[in-house]
């Protein structure tokens, strides 16, 4: 199997996935559920029932195994040209199968959007371990097939997700265009892609005022994030916000800064700006 030893620092999971994709209409729980006991029907039956059941079980069988454990790795030819679990792969083949085989209409679309549902698993299974080529395409394919069976939700956080690992993976412009794309597939139930948006959109604004103003609302507008640990971020982020903004309006705001670091900058930044205005004759 190949190693991630030198991978960079795993970053932090994103604890809400498994409900949020839950709740777009796919049943299949995060990894969850008993893999201890293979589906009752032959794996090599001409039954798309049995072909779905297996990968179902082959896909759980690779997301709940630690790495270690995951010593049979192959290659995907055929989608992300990177190595994978060989239990992921097979699942994959047989979910598509499965899916590509059941009669059109309701029932097609819920195959559709479980195959996307664990295709989004095996996503976050290699993100969170840095193998990274597998991972983004697995989360766009996974996108693809939740807006093929009409899972919008499902599709913009396959996407936001994507973008996400994307910064850990220093690859800004990258996520920018993806965090975008969620964003115009679903907006109402998803809070990441606006917030992770803002605050790259704040990092690059620069002495643009109102680019930065526009960022700076997008993060005061995201809603609460799919992680605890995110969330503290989006919250200290909200504070700094609030405090410059209402530090503008007077020195004296500067008393309210966090920190000893905060406030000097508060109040030279305000000298500066009196010695501006007077040099300019205001």
């Amino acid at each position: 199997a190949p190693s991630a030893a030198d991978a960079p620092r795993r970053p932090a999971a994103l604890d809400a996935d498994a409900a949020e994709g839950g709740r777009d209409g796919a049943s299949g729980a995060a990894g969850g559920g008993d893999v201890s006991v293979a589906p009752s029907m032959p794996e090599n039956s001409s039954d798309p029932a049995a072909a779905f059941a297996w990968g179902v079980y082959y896909s759980k069988l690779a997301v709940d195994a630690p790495e270690t454990a995951a010593r049979d790795w192959t290659f995907d030819r055929e989608g992300s040209q990177a190595a994978v679990p060989q239990h992921m792969l097979r699942s994959e083949a047989l979910l598509a199968a499965a899916a590509g085989a059941a009669a059109q209409g309701p029932k097609q679309r819920e195959k559709q959007a479980e195959a996307a549902l664990r295709m989004y698993y095996h996503a976050k299974w290699l993100a969170e371990r840095s193998y990274a080529r597998a991972a983004e395409w697995r989360y766009r394919e996974a996108s693809r097939r939740a807006q093929a069976a009409k899972r919008s939700v499902l599709a913009a956080h396959a996407l936001s997700r994507l973008g996400y690992f994307l910064l850990h993976w220093q690859r800004p412009d990258d996520a920018r265009e993806v965090l975008l794309e969620s964003e115009r597939i679903n907006t109402k139930s998803n809070p990441l892609a606006p917030y992770l948006y803002g605050v790259l959109e704040r990092q690059a604004a620069g002495a643009d005022v109102e680019r930065l103003r526009a960022a700076e609302d997008r993060i005061l507008n995201a809603g609460r994030q799919p992680s605890d640990e995110l969330d503290a971020e989006r919250e200290e982020l909200v504070r700094d916000i609030k405090f410059w903004r209402s530090a503008e309006e007077s020195p004296r705001r500067c008393l309210e800064a966090k920190d000893a670091a905060q406030a000097l900058i508060c109040v030279w930044a305000h000298a500066f700006s009196a010695v501006r205005r007077a040099w300019d004759g205001e």
